[in-house]
């Protein structure tokens, strides 16, 4: 049983006898998204207009999808329990998703790529590499890396929004399984990227206000602001040990303090600001909202709207994590046995129905939100970068958008078939799909919009050194995954070092050797590729 199902039985022990509500919002969201679907496929004529949404979309639409993409429901409750063992230092990562989620990424590497993916018509990161380098095979690869990992991390949120359906309606697994396949696929196989972002818009505005609802009543639960960050100074690790929190302070400090310098749990919360905060520079599910922008105006008004949204976001989940511990103290609820079941046991035991119908819902919209876009850029990755570029070589022509189709309903009927019988090694997979990207990708992706004399050679190099580098520490190294994957643990801090911190450094120098070393692309086609630069 996966870790989000623990969660959600766990809330469901206190019954909620009314689901009228929740009910007739599945119905209406049944109902549009249904219509978006068919919206998107009678306005989806060309392959850019399903890889891309036509590059036409203004900046609310692409700042909401980015928004939506980036954050989901496993992300909503699992760092606000994590939030609730490390207490306010993980902010930090909230600092770092603004900084470098929004404005880094789009000032720096979204006007960037939208000039360059234009200059070579690329509608894909992999088809930005492979078209930059004159290469289908890197694409080819690139394209399955991003494909197969990303498989599993849509089964996990399959699992999670299954389980979901299951709670609330009584239903089987099984059956929840297949339904959560017939919504989420239905508007992603009909309306393509076009259906996903509008999709996103209506399910980023539920998820904001959910979130704002949680935030101001929990607040309004503990007297206010300033009572409330009292309480939470007040705290002592022995007061969560006795309501059954692990023996291990992952707080040292206090909960409203940072962690001790180069201690375990330093190194751990280091690992999540950064693993996070860094990683989400080279994730192909959100650097394929740069390409869908109309113009650089759409993507400079994406800052402070998407900056908003996610600041908003991330900032409550890791902020009303340690609040649940000054909830479960004054009120003597015990530690639910992971850190994922605090946010959900604090909304069930305090709450009003209405909320935890609102909550539920809110959840639903970031997974599923999440998942059409994993699915629309896993299917796009197998159609278009892996069978009709690297195998094709691109001659599939018109039947680009009916391959690619059939590519992610593929995608969709594997991630089902994992679903419904999901192998542990899926789990292990999604732990560490974040960071692998970042390891595989942000060096070749970086240097690619930004230095002239990076080469073919050079960015194979980059990109299978970092992948590799990344998948070797993740199964003998890294704290969370090597003891599972391999049996191997070590001691010290080491273990608690995410990867990306050696892999991307790796990644860069070996691409800018190798580059200096080998054969140059021919001017003119650099020059077309930074023709609009």
């Amino acid at each position: 049983m996966n870790t989000f199902e623990k969660t959600l039985r766990h809330v469901v022990q206190k019954k909620v006898d009314n689901y009228i509500i929740f009910i007739l919002f599945i119905i209406a969201y049944v109902i549009i998204f249904t219509f978006l679907g068919y919206l998107g496929y009678k306005r989806t004529k060309t392959a850019k207009d399903w890889y891309i949404a036509g590059g036409k979309m203004g900046g609310f639409v692409v700042a909401l999808s980015y928004g939506a993409t980036f954050v989901s429901a496993v992300a909503l409750i699992g760092f606000s329990g994590i939030a609730s063992m490390f207490g306010q230092s993980v902010l930090w990562l909230a600092f770092l998703n603004i900084f470098v989620g929004v404005f880094m990424a789009f000032v720096f590497f979204g006007l960037r790529t939208r000039k360059i993916g234009i200059s070579l018509g690329a509608e894909t990161l992999p088809e930005l590499l492979g078209n930059r380098f004159k290469d289908t095979r890197l694409q080819g690869m690139s394209g399955a890396i991003v494909a197969i990992f990303m498989v599993a991390y849509t089964t996990a949120v399959f699992l999670a929004i299954s389980s979901l359906i299951k709670v609330v309606f009584g239903i089987p697994y099984e059956l929840s399984v297949v339904i959560f396949t017939i919504i989420a696929g239905a508007y992603v196989l009909l309306g393509g990227l076009l259906a996903v972002m509008w999709a996103h818009v209506i399910q980023g505005i539920t998820m904001f206000v959910g979130m704002l609802v949680m935030y101001c009543w929990m607040y309004f639960k503990l007297g206010g602001i300033v009572p409330a960050h009292e309480a939470l100074a007040s705290l002592t690790w022995a007061d969560l040990v006795n309501i059954g929190f692990p023996e291990t302070n992952l707080a040292p400090n206090g909960l409203t303090s940072m962690q001790p310098f180069l201690t375990v749990p330093f190194m751990m919360v280091l690992t999540i600001i950064f693993g996070v905060g860094i990683g989400v520079l080279a994730q192909p599910q959100l650097i394929q909202r740069y390409l869908t922008a109309k113009n650089d105006r759409a993507l400079r008004l994406a800052v402070p709207i998407g900056g908003v949204f996610i600041l908003f976001m991330t900032f409550t989940a890791f902020s009303v994590g340690p609040l649940c511990d000054v909830f479960m103290v004054n009120h003597g609820i015990l530690y639910p046995g992971s850190p994922d079941l605090v946010l959900p046991t604090v909304i069930m035991e305090l709450f009003p129905q209405w909320f935890v119908l609102l909550f539920l819902f809110a959840i639903l919209m970031a997974a599923m939100s999440t998942a059409a876009a994993l699915f629309h850029v896993a299917g796009a990755s197998i159609g278009r970068d892996v069978y009709d570029k690297a195998i094709k070589k691109g001659l599939a022509g018109k039947k680009s958008i009916l391959v690619t189709r059939l590519a992610t309903a593929g995608i969709i009927g594997v991630t089902l078939i994992l679903s419904l019988n999901p192998p542990d090694v899926v789990a292990y997979l999604t732990s560490f799909f974040f960071g692998l990207m970042a390891c595989t990708f942000l060096a070749p992706y970086t240097l690619t919009i930004y230095w002239r004399k990076i080469t073919r050679a050079g960015a194979w190099v980059g990109l299978m050194s970092g992948f590799w580098f990344a998948i070797l520490w993740y199964c003998l190294v890294y704290y969370k995954t090597a003891p599972s994957i391999s049996g191997v643990r070590l001691s010290g801090l080491t273990p608690y070092l995410d990867p990306l911190f050696l892999a991307i450094p790796i990644s860069f120098v070996l691409t800018i050797i190798v580059s200096l070393i080998s054969k140059q692309l021919p001017k003119e086609h650099i020059d077309v590729a930074f023709e609009n630069i």
